[in-house]
């Protein structure tokens, strides 16, 4: 049994709150322009009135893209939602490669303010299957495995596990830091945007 079903998370780095509302035309217009590779992105999911998580959903037939409070944290997040044939290590990249495409895309849209600003190179990976983690034998080191693997295969290795346990649904969670060795002039640039 093969882990079809995970998150990543990438925390949003702001010195005040963000009005989340002035996502949803942001998502919408995503939508009419299906700016997201690979996803066909089809609604928005506006859960700002509840106090629970996700507060906000750009729903795809394959994935969603969230917005989640946790640990006093904005993180924006990538969601499994179907099975895909390819290996566990093609589906980390490109849901990795998806969450990086909409964290720019965001950090590009001059209609937000503040300005958002995602912290550059941490992540948060989460299996969102019990039953997979209950069965799997060695999942933590395979995943691990998977990981490392999908980065050098994509010819950006550098990817450093930080810590593993659980999260607050008793999911595992991993941190990890993927040290790109080139391309994160960007994040460079919004950080230093952010203190200026």
């Amino acid at each position: 049994m093969e882990l079809q079903r995970f998150i990543i998370q990438k925390s949003l780095v702001t010195e005040t709150e963000p009005d989340l509302k002035q996502l949803i035309p942001v998502f919408h217009h995503w939508i009419q322009q299906q700016e997201i590779e690979g996803h066909l992105l089809i609604d928005v999911g506006d859960y700002l009135h509840l106090r629970h998580d996700p507060r906000l959903l750009l729903v795809a037939h394959e994935a969603t893209l969230g917005v989640i409070r946790s640990d006093t944290r904005t993180f924006l997040q990538y969601q499994r939602r179907r099975p895909s044939p390819d290996s566990l290590s093609q589906r980390i990249l490109q849901g990795w490669s998806t969450l990086q495409q909409a964290s720019d895309l965001l950090e590009q849209e001059s209609e937000l303010n503040p300005k958002f600003c995602f912290q550059p190179h941490r992540y948060r990976f989460i299996s969102n299957d019990h039953l997979w983690q209950d069965t799997a034998a060695d999942g933590t080191s395979n995943l691990k495995h998977a990981l490392e693997e999908a980065f050098t295969a994509s010819g950006n290795p550098g990817c450093k596990i930080l810590s593993e346990g659980e999260d607050t649904n008793r999911r595992l969670m991993l941190k990890f830091d993927h040290l790109p060795v080139s391309g994160s002039e960007q994040a460079v640039d919004c950080e230093k945007t952010l203190v200026s």
